[in-house]
């Protein structure tokens, strides 16, 4: 799937519905966290895979990624990353805790605070693609890595490569007593998962 592929109607139609998706994260979340924590609307956009790793401030970054696959009428993979300071100030709102400076290595709790926020928002992604294209999406088990960008996502990437040249890229902002956490989620599929997606919608 290349950026010519995903232009105009195509690409206003996956921007809805990562709107949608975002809408049902921020409910999700709201119930689990009860606190002050609440999303902006999600900017979606193209990107080659070559250029994620510079997303997140380069290959040497040290971010969060949480990773799932998912399969059915619809296969491939999704990822929410963040870089290290960000997670940390997610799982310290989620957790009621700081960090130390210089802190670069998350306990299990950490880990499956932000793993649980991960889960909800490609969960509420894939789970607004099912609703709105009547599809069948199963997601497998999610997984997180903390390590440096180009480790995390070099092995994605090779899977990835074998898919396609580019991502679908859903940049998410939480605010946090307005304090705004950047991440975002990497979704890609197979051309014949993105055909299946818009001819559900009567889109050619």
């Amino acid at each position: 799937m290349n950026n010519q592929d995903l232009t105009g109607m195509k690409l206003d139609v996956l921007k809805e519905i990562g709107n949608i998706g975002a809408g049902n994260a921020t409910t999700s979340l709201s119930i689990l966290l009860n606190n002050n924590l609440r999303m902006e609307l999600p900017i979606v956009k193209i990107m080659n895979f070559d250029e994620v790793p510079e997303r997140v401030g380069g290959a040497e970054t040290i971010v969060s990624a949480v990773l799932t696959h998912f399969k059915g009428d619809v296969s491939g993979m999704i990822l929410f990353i963040l870089e290290l300071e960000e997670a940390k100030n997610l799982a310290g709102s989620m957790l009621g805790k700081k960090y130390e400076e210089g802190f670069i290595e998350f306990d299990h709790m950490d880990k499956s605070a932000l793993k649980e926020v991960g889960n909800i928002l490609m969960s509420s992604y894939l789970s607004s693609i099912s609703t709105l294209t009547n599809l069948q999406v199963h997601t497998e088990p999610p997984a997180i890595c903390v390590d440096m960008a180009g480790s995390v996502l070099d092995l994605p990437l090779i899977e990835l490569g074998q898919i396609g040249d580019n991502a679908l890229v859903i940049d998410s902002k939480f605010l946090d007593k307005d304090e705004p956490i950047d991440g975002f989620l990497m979704f890609v599929a197979d051309e014949e998962s993105y055909d299946k997606i818009f001819k559900s919608l009567g889109i050619i």
